[in-house]
C-alpha cells in the first residue's frame, strides 16, 4: 500500500512539473501574439484622439499636404532602419538582464 501512495506521489508531481512547463511555453507563445495587438490598440487610441480633437486633425493634415512631411517621413525612415539594427542587440540586452 505505501509503495501504492510512493507511487501515485511521484506521477502526481509528473504531472504538476509537466504542467507548470506546458504554462511557461502558453505564456511566451501569449506574449508573442500579444505585441502586435498592443501596436494595433495603440493605432486605435491615436485615431480616437483625431477623431476628438479635430484641430489636431486639420494641423496633421496640413502638414501632410504641405510638403514637409516627406521630409520628416524620410527622417522617420532612418530612424525605423537604425531601431532595426538596433532591435536585436536590445532584445539580447533585456534576456540577459532578466537572468538571475
Amino acid at each position: 500500500m505505501n509503495k501504492r501512495f510512493a507511487e501515485l506521489a511521484r506521477r502526481k508531481q509528473a504531472l504538476i512539473d509537466r504542467c507548470a512547463d506546458q504554462r511557461a511555453e502558453l505564456s511566451a507563445l501569449c506574449e508573442r501574439i500579444r505585441s502586435p495587438f498592443d501596436l494595433s490598440g495603440t493605432l486605435l487610441g491615436v485615431g480616437r484622439m483625431l477623431k476628438t480633437h479635430p484641430m489636431i486633425a486639420a494641423g496633421v493634415s496640413s502638414l501632410l499636404v504641405s510638403g514637409y512631411a516627406g521630409r520628416l517621413l524620410k527622417s522617420a525612415g532612418e530612424i525605423v532602419h537604425v531601431w532595426r539594427l538596433a532591435l536585436p542587440l536590445w532584445g539580447w540586452w533585456t534576456k540577459r538582464r532578466k537572468r538571475p
